[in-house]
């Protein structure tokens, strides 16, 4: 019942804003930040099985499907320049549904969430933004307002040391313990999500204007990547912090300063407790580096078992404690090898790795928009963060249209009225 009525509130967003598409393609976005999938249940009465996907999910597919109705041209123009990508995906997700219902593994409302879902949300975020700088523009600054208000959740969760919302959720989780947990991640459901979002999202601060919020902004990020205590995500968000204030388009003196104070705040992050347990796993890694060498001897050693075929999404987190290794494969790209097969796993992420290539091989469209995705593509090859339901590939997804989206249209659009070709009411493409 609960999953019919919210495919019902999907309905009504979709529709009354099938003029308006950027409000709802906002509210994906908001859906997706703000509900973990441990809480999905709350929402949709479904946890598992095909109708277990996230609310963000149903709220994507709903909204595509109410674009096509209203104003199919421009998703099926958007379709078109992207078709190549279009069809290996959707030849990948219809290998990946075959090899999971065939091996019974579960993971079809991980095929919604993390395969599915994702590459409809590229195709409407190009559909919405492509061509127009306004839009782009918006949704860069939805991501940051979402990034900062993530953040500051993140530190108020260190400053208590409770994990305030969601708890009883969160506790279904093996890993989850509220008495011993000091790894924050406001409302994502891991701290790497969180560390990935901000990652991703902190190279577009760099298209602010005012060098004030973008200093504000950088160093809010890095407090909150540091309380997640995710050591790629430290080095990359410090390393982003100091290009987006070099990039700045203040003047000289104001960015030499911004350095200075980004300095002065990183010593003081330094000696302060906010940086403990992150330093504790740079001196000791508990055996990660270990648990991924394996990981890749593992596989080295028995690639050709999914050559071609793989044993179902999910199987790899079965395979991986037959093998004796600690969690999983650590690495997004070989549990997709062993859940769909090799070859297709080439596929997707050699998408994926393409789009990120042409958006460096065209003029800067959005400031810091490339960067995104490079570093939304390089994140998930270090740890599992595809091959489990969160907000990782939406994230993923999310950056690399940004990153391939014109701010000026190429081509004439459809003609005022035609509202077969686009949309109207707001000044947006008709």
């Amino acid at each position: 019942m609960l999953l019919v009525a919210w495919l019902g509130v999907c309905a009504v967003l979709a529709w009354t804003t099938r003029r308006r598409p950027l409000v709802a393609l906002v509210a994906v976005l908001v859906v997706w930040v703000a509900v973990p999938v441990a809480a999905t249940e709350l929402l949709t009465g479904r946890a598992t099985g095909p109708l277990g996907a996230h609310p963000a999910s149903w709220l994507t597919l709903v909204t595509v499907a109410a674009q096509l109705a209203y104003a199919p041209r421009r998703i099926l123009r958007v379709t078109a320049d992207h078709v190549f990508l279009v069809l290996a995906l959707g030849l990948v997700a219809a290998v990946a549904t075959f090899t999971t219902q065939q091996s019974g593994t579960g993971g079809i409302a991980l095929l919604l969430d993390m395969v599915v879902a994702p590459l409809v949300l590229f195709v409407l975020l190009l559909t919405v933004v492509d061509g127009d700088a306004p839009r782009l523009d918006a949704v860069r600054n939805a991501l940051l307002a979402l990034g900062a208000a993530s953040s500051l959740l993140a530190v108020v969760q260190w400053v208590t040391g409770s994990v305030l919302v969601y708890e009883a959720q969160h506790s279904t989780q093996w890993w989850f313990d509220p008495e011993k947990f000091d790894r924050w991640m406001a409302t994502f459901d891991h701290p790497l999500t969180l560390s990935m979002f901000l990652c991703v999202t902190s190279p577009l601060i760099v298209g602010l204007r005012r060098a004030s919020l973008q200093l504000g902004l950088v160093a809010l990020f890095a407090a909150a990547v540091t309380i997640t205590q995710s050591r790629s995500g430290v080095v990359v968000v410090g390393v982003v912090a100091v290009w987006v204030v070099l990039r700045s388009r203040a003047p000289s003196h104001v960015r030499l300063l911004s350095l200075c104070l980004l300095a002065g705040g990183a010593a003081a992050l330094l000696a302060s407790g906010l940086a403990e347990g992150v330093g504790a796993r740079f001196a000791d890694d508990t055996g990660s580096t270990g648990a991924r060498t394996d990981a890749l001897r593992f596989f080295g050693e028995t690639w050709t078992d999914y050559l071609l075929i793989g044993h179902g999404l999910t199987s790899s987190y079965g395979i991986a404690a037959q093998s004796g290794l600690v969690a999983s494969l650590e690495n997004s790209f070989l549990m997709y090898a062993v859940d769909i097969g090799t070859v297709f796993a080439v596929v997707y992420f050699g998408a994926q790795a393409a789009l990120v290539v042409r958006s460096w091989t065209r003029p800067v469209q959005l400031p810091g928009a490339r960067q995104a995705a490079l570093i939304a593509f390089v994140l998930p090859l270090t740890y599992s963060g595809l091959a489990a339901r969160s907000a990782t590939a939406t994230i993923l997804w999310v950056a690399l249209g940004l990153a391939v989206a014109r701010r000026g249209a190429a081509r004439p659009l459809p003609a005022a009225g035609d509202r077969s070709g686009g949309w109207d009411g707001d000044g947006a493409v008709v």
